[in-house]
C-alpha cells in the first residue's frame, strides 16, 4: 500500500544548481529552473559569480538528459527545446480554467 511509484531516482546535476540558470530562445536568456536547464537542448549559461568584484556568464557545455530521467539525449536528436521522452510534454496537463492567464511564447 505505501509502496513509491514513478520517479524515483535521484536527478544528476552536472553543474551547480544554485546559481543563476538561464537558455537562450528567439535571441533572448530566460531564467530557467535547473530541472529545465540541465533538460534544454540548445544554448545555455551560468551567471558565474566566485568573484563578486567580477562577475560574469559562462557558456555550459555539459551533457543535455530527457526532462525527468537521467537518460542522456543523443547529440543527433538536439533540438533548442525542452527534450523529453514520449509523444507530449508532461508538463501540460489537464485543461485551462477560464480566466487563467499563463506567459505563453510567441511561435
Amino acid at each position: 500500500m505505501g509502496e513509491k511509484r514513478g520517479n524515483t531516482n535521484k536527478m544528476r546535476y552536472d553543474f551547480n544548481s544554485a546559481r543563476c540558470l538561464e537558455v537562450e530562445l528567439n535571441n533572448t536568456f530566460y531564467r530557467v529552473t535547473p530541472n529545465e536547464f540541465r533538460s534544454f537542448g540548445g544554448n545555455r549559461r551560468i551567471l558565474n559569480v566566485d568573484d563578486t568584484t567580477n562577475v560574469f556568464y559562462e557558456d555550459y557545455e555539459g551533457p543535455v538528459y530527457y526532462l525527468g530521467s537521467n537518460k542522456v539525449v543523443p547529440q543527433n536528436l538536439l533540438e533548442p527545446r525542452v527534450m523529453f521522452l514520449g509523444d507530449h510534454d508532461p508538463r501540460n496537463f489537464g485543461k485551462r480554467r477560464r480566466g487563467e492567464q499563463h506567459w505563453k511564447l510567441e511561435e
